[in-house]
């Protein structure tokens, strides 16, 4: 899609529901919120049900909707377009909320995409260094290493886990307090999201 400028200099009103405003995230910056927010979910919901119930029909079928592997690749993929669609948008998003709740939220945020980027790289890095291959829903996107390469594995092996609750944490944070936003304070934070 391109944005056409007018000879006004201004954007066309049809192209401001793509893209970021003052006042609201365009349609772009939305769905790759929401996006995220889905596969960070399955992710979350097919590890737990494997350690909650086991090898069933269950969890069978939620590891095939969301291979561990394919969506932690895909997580990294949308992280990825979004840091670059926030860069693209860097003037003209909502702007943070004043004082020290800004602060926290623009810290909470800034951690939420540090740990979508190491989180999967992490993790690939470890499948890739225990000589497996890197794979998105079957399909081969690096082929195996031919041997164990330790310094691939140890971040993973240290970190995985606990930086995975770590993005627990902070996305049940971050529900809570854009609940509070929407029913306490009642202002349109959560609109500008949610659409």
């Amino acid at each position: 899609m391109t944005f056409h400028i007018e000879n006004t200099g201004i954007i066309n009103q049809s192209d401001t529901k793509w893209r970021d405003s003052q006042n609201y995230y365009g349609r772009v910056s939305r769905t790759l919120h929401w996006l995220t927010a889905a596969l960070v979910i399955l992710q979350f919901s097919v590890v737990l049900a494997w350690r909650g119930t086991g090898k069933n029909t269950v969890t069978l079928f939620l590891d095939s909707i969301g291979p561990h592997g394919s969506l932690g690749l895909l997580i990294l993929v949308v992280t990825l377009v979004r840091l670059y669609w926030t860069w693209l948008n860097r003037k003209q998003r909502p702007p943070k909320a004043p004082g020290l709740g800004g602060r926290i939220a623009s810290l909470v945020h800034m951690a939420f995409y540090m740990l979508l980027l190491f989180l999967p790289a992490f993790a690939l890095l470890r499948q890739y260094g225990e000589g497996y291959e890197i794979r998105l829903y079957g399909m081969t996107m690096l082929p195996a290493a031919e041997r164990h390469i330790a310094w691939m594995v140890a971040p993973a092996d240290l970190l995985h886990s606990p930086l995975s609750w770590l993005l627990a944490g902070l996305m049940i944070g971050h529900i809570a307090m854009a609940l509070i936003h929407r029913f306490w304070f009642k202002d349109n934070i959560l609109a500008r999201i949610a659409g």
